[in-house]
């Protein structure tokens, strides 16, 4: 397939999917929540229940509502915010942004990685033609397919867990808003929800970006052969992994660190989406290892202890180097980038509700 074709059919994929999981979300709050939605996000209503709460002789200041203890109110809090569709703009916007950013490390990485399982290239060697490849043609790399189905991959996976994650908290706050108690099984469903959703998105555009990336930098005898479906699987695997350290087990370590020691909430949740993602490579590298491996190397004439022997040789082997390697891709992916993810968020939510109390 050529590379021009293989990335139009990649982000008319990403972008069905996308489109139909915010949908799906949207449609199980019914007809009856959207009226409550359209209140609850009310500028009127914002200003309305903030004045009724500040001191209506004391002049208007936007800083003094995260300061104000009569408030009772945090500036992050989504009931507050301008409406849904004003916030899911910026859900797409900072992901499509954090994903501009992360993207040319991750390329650099993951040739290498496939590089590295194919016995073409080390680590370093591809690591150092690849960011030399960059410098000396920006313009080329930009345009490239190594590039964009990258970029693809980051920008809808963080795009579609931001879109859901507001479409929870919204559901959620109607639900506080007429103060009904709160369902620790609903709550687990959503999360789950949210957590199945973004895998099945980043599972299927990572797919097709591993499907290109390792017929064009593996081995020649792999780039002729069709893609195991044990490879597949294995790829599938590897990304539900990746997500649930990185979208759903932070939220578990920051509760547990702020129960457990004096860290602050926001302190707490940024090392857990640090720690989070990085040590679960040390699982996931062998993983990624086997995939490339069974697919450089099919050992159809060996007997099935052989395959085992040959397989376990290649992971000791290749084992450290390829943790690394994913830990160097991974902290920026998922770290670093999830982390300027939550904090151009907030900040995107901030600005929102500073406009809209300006004009009421």
């Amino acid at each position: 397939m050529a590379p021009v074709a293989s990335c139009a059919h990649f982000f008319r994929y990403i972008k069905l999917l996308v489109h139909a999981f915010i949908a799906i979300f949207i449609m199980k709050r019914g007809p009856s929540e959207d009226s409550e939605t359209t209140a609850s996000t009310s500028p009127l209503l914002a200003t309305s229940t903030v004045a009724s709460e500040m001191q209506t002789d004391a002049p208007y200041n936007p800083g003094a509502l995260s300061m104000n203890r009569t408030a009772q109110v945090s500036i992050h809090s989504p009931f507050l915010s301008s409406t849904l569709l004003s916030r899911l703009a910026g859900d797409v916007i900072v992901g499509c942004t954090v994903a501009l950013g992360i993207s040319p490390v991750l390329t650099v990485i993951d040739k290498a990685i496939v590089q590295k399982a194919a016995g073409t290239h080390g680590i370093l060697q591809s690591s150092l033609n690849s960011m030399g490849h960059i410098l000396k043609n920006p313009s080329t790399y930009f345009r490239s397919p190594m590039f964009i189905m990258m970029w693809g991959v980051y920008a809808s996976t963080y795009c579609t867990a931001n879109c859901l994650k507001t479409i929870v908290e919204q559901k959620d706050n109607i639900n506080k808003h007429n103060q009904e108690e709160k369902n620790k099984k609903d709550e687990g469903i959503s999360k789950f929800g949210v957590f199945a959703l973004t895998t099945i998105v980043n599972s299927s555009a990572t797919m097709l970006k591993d499907r290109y990336y390792a017929s064009h930098f593996g081995t020649n005898v792999a780039a002729s052969t069709k893609v195991p479906k044990i490879t597949y699987f294995l790829w599938g695997m590897r990304d539900c992994m990746v997500i649930g350290s990185s979208f759903i087990l932070p939220d578990i370590m920051c509760d547990v660190l702020t129960k457990n020691s004096d860290l602050e909430r926001t302190t707490a949740l940024r090392i857990s989406q640090f720690a989070c993602p990085v040590l679960t490579q040390f699982a996931v590298g062998p993983v990624q290892l086997l995939s490339l491996d069974i697919y450089n190397r099919p050992l159809p004439d060996k007997s099935w202890k052989e395959v085992v022997s040959e397989r376990l040789k290649f992971q000791f082997k290749n084992y450290f180097s390829i943790v690394g390697a994913r830990i160097s891709r991974i902290a920026p992916a998922y770290g670093v980038g999830g982390i300027g993810n939550t904090y151009m968020r907030d900040q995107w939510r901030d600005l929102l509700l500073r406009k809209e109390l300006r004009m009421n």
